[in-house]
């Protein structure tokens, strides 16, 4: 099993350690993940197509077309998004995917509307079995708020993955590594980080609402699968405080992270002292 490896901007450039634990999960999962050679940024679901929507589809159709695999995986939920948009609006419409590859010819590429993407954590839920199987250090202890993000989740149609109204997919799998779940209300709510730039003060009023209703349903960590989520909530705790007197102090892990951990990584080995929020305390409250 091999796939195209898209790591987009965020990860490599601001957060290299949750590649770091990707990495190690999918090759202790025997999973080949390939580095292609020009790929370049999706580009962003939030910035680009909103201001020129063929320009984004020509970007995202000259990734697709590098991929040599036919398949490509992501790390994160808004270089999937866009990867599947770009497939769906020119496989929608023969004109645009004309248009689109008179814009690649300039380049020398020419994109077929059939490379497939996939969300990592979508290959790992269709490979649970396996996941289940490399559990050496379970999660016990673990009480994890789910956060699955917008990205992860919607525009459902073209998506087509997980129910966008009652996601179970993430939840299953840290409960395969042997964590428990733990349900609040504001769940599928946005992080806010998309609005970050144009009213800093709604998005950290939305982040604030989120961590208000997890530390109400007494989680002691969060699991989520997008880098603009994860520096919203690992982030911005501490800005909360400051201007709040709150006391959040909740360990943010990526779903590869808590899969490591899980697999017998080392904390030291991912990374996990480059979180803004260390999970040292929660390690040591539930022995792990």
């Amino acid at each position: 099993m091999a796939y195209d490896l898209f790591l987009g901007c965020v990860i490599p450039a601001r957060l290299p350690f949750l590649e770091a634990s990707s990495r190690k999960v999918f090759e202790k999962l025997g999973i080949e993940l390939h580095d292609v050679d020009g790929f370049s940024c999706c580009p962003d679901p939030t910035g680009i197509e909103q201001i020129d929507h063929n320009t984004w589809l020509a970007l995202g159709a000259r990734n697709l077309s590098l991929s040599s695999n036919g398949g490509i995986i992501s790390f994160c939920s808004g270089c999937v998004e866009t990867l599947k948009g770009v497939n769906y609006c020119i496989n929608k419409d023969q004109e645009v995917k004309k248009e689109v590859n008179k814009v690649l010819k300039k380049v020398k590429k020419n994109y077929d509307g059939s490379t497939k993407v996939l969300h990592f954590a979508e290959v790992l839920y269709e490979n649970l079995d396996k996941v289940r199987e490399n559990v050496v250090k379970p999660l016990s202890g673990f009480r994890v708020a789910v956060h699955y993000g917008c990205h992860y989740l919607r525009p459902s149609e073209i998506i087509e993955w997980d129910d966008p109204f009652e996601p179970t997919t993430i939840d299953t799998i840290v409960k395969a590594l042997g964590a428990e779940t733990v349900e609040y209300e504001l769940k599928l709510e946005c992080c806010g980080n998309p609005v970050e730039k144009s009213d800093s003060e709604l998005s950290l009023m939305m982040i604030n609402n989120k961590l208000q209703d997890i530390q109400k349903a007494e989680a002691n960590c969060v699991a989520l699968v997008c880098p603009a989520c994860y520096q919203q909530f690992d982030f911005n705790q501490r800005e909360l405080n400051k201007q709040n007197n709150t006391n959040y102090d909740l360990p943010i892990f990526y779903l590869s992270e808590l899969a490591a951990l899980a697999f017998g990584y080392e904390p030291a080995e991912l990374g996990l002292n480059f979180h803004r929020v260390r999970p040292n305390a929660l390690f040591e409250e539930v022995g792990f």
